[in-house]
């Protein structure tokens, strides 16, 4: 499957209007990221990436993005071990949470080909395990 990249992008920024008034909730004020950073949102305590799937959670074993945020992630807990990092995805059937961790047995790495946009490319992915993934509405910080 082609993606058109710049609906792509437009497509995820829709998302991030919707969903951001409701992380403010949990995670207080946050600001936008730039259209190519790895995380959607960030404040002095904690960094977003929010994904929006059009499937229902539990579908398939996991839910899944692509590793060099998780290599951000690394970047950044080692220059400020007191950030805290979360995905979101909002699924058909809720919204759904993940803190990142170093604990392997949560995700595994694969690597994904396919057409983004700009041609075909491999991509390193992670692949959170459902039984790690929480509701959203049960995260407690």
């Amino acid at each position: 499957m082609i993606q058109n990249i710049k609906e792509d992008i437009e497509f995820g920024k829709k998302a991030e209007k919707v969903v951001k008034p409701i992380l403010e909730e949990t995670f207080g004020k946050l600001i936008d990221g730039e259209t190519y950073d790895n995380f959607d949102f960030h404040n002095d305590k904690y960094f977003v990436e929010h994904k929006q799937r059009n499937v229902n959670f539990g579908r398939y074993n996991g839910l899944m993005f692509d590793k060099v945020k998780y290599n951000k992630y690394l970047q950044l807990k080692k220059e400020n071990p007191k950030l805290r990092f979360f995905i979101c995805w909002s699924c058909k059937n809720g919204k759904y949470i993940w803190e990142f961790t170093d604990d392997e047995k949560q995700y595994e790495s694969f690597k994904q080909t396919r057409d983004r946009g700009m041609g075909i490319k491999t991509t390193d992915m992670i692949n959170v395990k459902n039984e790690y993934i929480i509701e959203f509405n049960n995260l407690t910080l």
